[in-house]
């Protein structure tokens, strides 16, 4: 069958380099999809005027649309199934996703250009849906669903979730056809594991996933990030499990194999400041972790328990202390407009920053989002409508909005600001990480970055070199090395280095950008050309590959 998956952010978000990246389980449900046969189109329209939204679905004709919706694009997500429904009645369209799964019933009875709601995780579901529809069978066979009938709303049983997750294809490794869609940036964000073994509150992915964590084999994890780089040129990317560190053993086999591998992957990922110790954590460092990130939501014990984190203040202080020991850099998510909360809850929060100093936080005011323990007591209690999503305007909905709320998060935010300045390691630090650790490429890395911030360049130029004497299938050192050379204006130097890093990884399109730019310094307006019609040919529509070559042939003339 004919099938697009798409996906349209907020406009608020259409700047913001996550929220408007596709979401990634859709790429995975385009590898299931692409494997039973159907023909599938990848379709990210955040940031498109809705008039070349309309052209596009017209040109395209699917037979179904799927759209990915979350509490923040519920509303570009049902104008879009308003907008393929009035250019084609006969398309199927289905919603996906966090908030389709928990408040999917409503939309259905409300919303007649929403055919279908796949509820929860949707590999399974959506292709035996497919196979339904080719078959002409009725939707009430196909476990998973929500669905209308003579304008009823009727729901399918409970999909088991997917047990095996390595039987599902590698993203990777799809020839996938993409509207809008940059796969180098999608695909820096992996998936290694399903589930979270917290329950806070304010989260709604125990319902969506079920209880529970399960996990990919570390063979597949590594194996897909060998394709990453192989087929993509990436060599950094993002661990976007809800508690990448749940199972420590496996934690431990996939940091072994990827340093066996000799991948040379620079990663961060997102963690529970339980679910860490320093063992662990300095065998991530070895295997190319650079950050890891804590929700840390409180310093405050009332506020943790009334977000149901069970975590205290000293458990993520010992953990932020592993972290500094090992020389990871810390990031933290944080929350302010709790109910209840109090400008001594804030202080105490303020405090917990300046002892643990992060090198980076974020930090977001409370909402509600269906699917969570939060909006259900909210709606007992008579606090909010059960009926609250329904309202389409704005991104999301605070649980507190009075002028505290800002307050504190400008506060924490000043707080934040302040800690990282501290937070910078030093000399002695990284001797000590040295000690500790063992060799590990991110130590030489962060030291060599300190030293040049320090002004002292001929020190970070040895450290890069040291890097790629001692790992020479890593490119990184080379990578780093080239870039500092280029800003001292050391052109030739740097374009040596890059010329080695294509030789490692010859898909690097930041390598190739950098070379065509140097190729412009260099006066070789022929050379930039080249470089940057390679750069285009690897990622057609590269902004800055078509800059730089207009660029380059105009000075060929």
């Amino acid at each position: 069958m004919k099938v697009v998956l798409a996906y349209r952010c907020h406009p608020e978000g259409a700047q913001d380099p996550f929220t408007s990246l596709l979401p990634v389980g859709l790429l995975s449900l385009d590898a299931v999809l692409r494997r039973a046969g159907h023909q599938v189109t990848l379709a990210n329209f955040s940031g498109y005027p809705w008039k070349e939204v309309r052209r596009i679905l017209k040109e395209q004709r699917p037979e179904v649309l799927g759209i990915s919706q979350f509490t923040h694009n519920r509303a570009e997500s049902l104008e879009l199934a308003r907008v393929a429904k009035g250019l084609n009645p006969r398309c199927l369209v289905l919603l996906g996703g966090p908030h389709a799964t928990h408040a999917g019933a409503g939309q259905l009875a409300q919303h007649p250009e929403v055919d279908v709601v796949v509820l929860g995780e949707g590999e399974e579901t959506l292709s035996e849906l497919l196979q339904a529809l080719a078959a002409g069978r009725d939707l009430a066979q196909v476990a998973g669903l929500l669905y209308r009938s003579a304008g009823e709303v009727l729901g399918t049983p409970a999909r088991a979730p997917i047990a095996d997750l390595d039987a599902l294809p590698l993203p990777a490794a799809a020839e996938s056809c993409g509207i809008g869609v940059d796969y180098r940036r999608q695909l820096e964000f992996i998936i290694t594991s399903r589930g979270c073994p917290a329950s806070c509150l304010f989260c709604s992915s125990p319902l969506f996933w079920g209880r529970g964590v399960r996990f990919r084999a570390p063979a597949s994890v590594v194996e897909e990030l060998r394709l990453l780089r192989e087929r993509f040129g990436l060599v950094y990317f993002s661990l976007r499990d809800d508690t990448f560190t749940a199972d420590r053993a496996r934690v431990l086999e996939i940091c072994r194999l990827l340093e066996e591998a000799q991948l040379g992957m620079l990663w961060n990922c997102q963690s529970r400041v339980t679910a860490v110790d320093q063992e662990m954590l300095a065998a991530m460092k070895r295997a190319g972790c650079e950050c890891i990130q804590f929700g840390v939501e409180s310093g405050s014990p009332a506020m943790l328990k009334a977000l149901g984190k069970r975590i205290t203040p000293d458990a993520v202080e010992q953990a932020a202390a592993a972290v500094r020991n090992v020389g990871l850099n810390l990031s933290i998510y944080l929350i302010t407009g709790i109910p209840g909360e109090t400008e001594q809850d804030l202080k105490e929060t303020q405090r917990l920053i300046e002892r643990i100093r992060p090198q980076d936080g974020q930090v977001s005011p409370l909402v509600y989002y269906p699917g969570t323990q939060l909006f259900s007591q909210a709606v007992r209690k008579g606090a909010v409508s059960e009926r609250l999503f329904e309202d389409l305007s704005g991104e999301g909905f605070l649980v507190r909005q009075d002028p505290f709320v800002e307050r504190s998060r400008r506060g924490i935010l000043k707080t934040l600001e302040k800690a990282g300045a501290k937070a910078r390691y030093t000399r002695r630090d990284f001797e000590k990480q040295r000690e500790l650790v063992g060799y590990s490429f991110v130590t030489e890395m962060l030291s060599a970055e300190s030293l040049e911030e320090s002004g002292e360049v001929a020190g970070a130029l040895e450290l890069y070199r040291e890097m790629t004497r001692r790992e020479p299938k890593n490119p990184w050192g080379l990578l780093l090395e080239g870039g500092l050379q280029g800003r001292l204006g050391e052109f030739k130097a740097s374009r040596q280095a890059y010329l080695k890093v294509l030789l490692l990884v010859p898909r690097h399109l930041p390598a190739l950008l950098a070379l065509g730019e140097l190729a412009l310094e260099l006066d070789k307006p022929a050379e930039a050309a080249d470089w940057f019609g390679k750069a285009l040919e690897m990622a057609p529509g590269d902004a800055a590959a078509e800059e730089g070559l207009q660029v380059a042939r105009a000075l060929l003339g």
